[in-house]
């Protein structure tokens, strides 16, 4: 399953950037508008794509699309 492509459009969404890349990498210190709000929109947005749920310690522990990215390929079918 490639999960990017999903978050990509999550991503584009909660930032209201249809133009927005993103990679692995990409990161909150690298995003200036990537506050703990976006955070929040963007952990409940994955859960709801990918039918999952983030435990606390998870969401406290992002901080990158690769964070997400563990997550979800873990945790979805």
């Amino acid at each position: 399953m490639n999960a990017l492509p999903r978050l990509q459009k999550i991503f584009r969404e909660v930032f209201d950037d249809p133009s927005l890349t993103i990679t692995p990498d990409f990161s909150m210190a690298a995003y200036p508008d990537w506050d703990s709000v976006a955070t929040v929109n963007i952990v409940l947005a994955t859960e709801a794509e990918f039918g999952i749920r983030f435990t606390t310690e998870e969401v406290a522990g992002v901080r990158s699309v690769a964070d997400l990215l563990k997550v979800a390929e873990a945790r979805s079918e």
